[in-house]
């Protein structure tokens, strides 16, 4: 099963519970949607250097929090509960090893979950 899957696995098991709530937390920079339009209609016009010039100059949209976990959620005694999903072999960075000492010092729940079992396990 790959990271995704078991993301998704995860999801739909848990997602079903009445005493918690997931989600799927993404990470990521984007480019704001004005800037690629303005960009488009300068390549469209065959204007390459400055479509180049729009995007590099285009304010980039940070989102997420560096090291968060996969997936994000709330347990019904008001406990966070944060579930990073490997796969086979996979490791975690040194940013979701230091998100997960907060978590767990903040008293929320932290899951490294290889398998579904895993997220289970720790719940109980």
């Amino acid at each position: 099963m790959t990271e995704k899957q078991l993301q998704n696995e995860i999801l739909r098991t848990f997602g079903r519970r009445p005493e918690m709530r997931v989600w799927r937390q993404n990470t990521g920079v984007a480019v704001p949607l004005s800037s690629v339009r303005k960009a488009m209609n300068a390549l469209r016009a065959g204007n390459y250097s400055l479509a180049y010039t729009i995007l590099a100059q285009a304010r980039p949209i940070k989102f997420g929090v560096n090291g968060q976990a996969d997936i994000t959620g709330l347990l019904a005694d008001g406990r966070r509960l944060e579930v990073e999903v490997k796969g086979k072999g996979g490791r975690q960075s040194d940013a979701q090893k230091a998100f997960q000492g907060i978590i767990e010092r903040m008293g929320g729940v932290y899951v490294l979950a290889r398998c579904v079992d895993d997220v289970e396990r720790t719940l109980q």
